[in-house]
């Protein structure tokens, strides 16, 4: 019985498959998407609490919360992108001391100030903001 080199055609066809799967694996991995980052955005406030005056800049990424405070009183907002249009929601609390004295949802357009007023007693309280959106 003579002993042949050439590969069986069995042999042949397992290849060609195997190397199909591998090129198709890699064209396929090859236009992935890549993972989008959430917008990130500049948060310019302007605090007055009680005449106690502050003005932070805030950068946000959509959908995690920040926190700035002034003069007794907090704020903890989330910026989230609107689903249409230049707008987001601004979303949190307003505490003074552990107390939740206000917890404002805010549509504001980009790039324009929006405010929130909080009347505690004798304590007035407002918020102005500029949300613009960053590269």
């Amino acid at each position: 019985m003579p002993l042949s080199t050439a590969p069986s055609t069995t042999l042949r066809r397992l290849t060609a498959c195997a190397a199909a799967i591998v090129a198709l694996a890699a064209a396929t991995g090859a236009h992935a998407a890549p993972a989008v980052a959430p917008p990130l955005y500049a948060v310019a406030m302007t605090l007055d609490a009680h005449g106690d005056k502050s003005a932070p800049r805030v950068l946000a990424k959509a959908g995690e919360p920040f926190a700035v405070a002034s003069g007794g009183w907090r704020v903890e907002m989330t910026v989230n992108p609107a689903q249409d249009g230049d707008d987001v929601w601004v979303t949190g609390k307003i505490l003074r001391g552990n107390e939740v004295v206000s917890a404002p949802t805010v549509r504001a357009h980009l790039d324009e100030p929006a405010t929130v007023r909080v009347a505690d007693g004798e304590a007035p309280f407002t918020l102005s903001l500029t949300v613009a959106r960053q590269p």
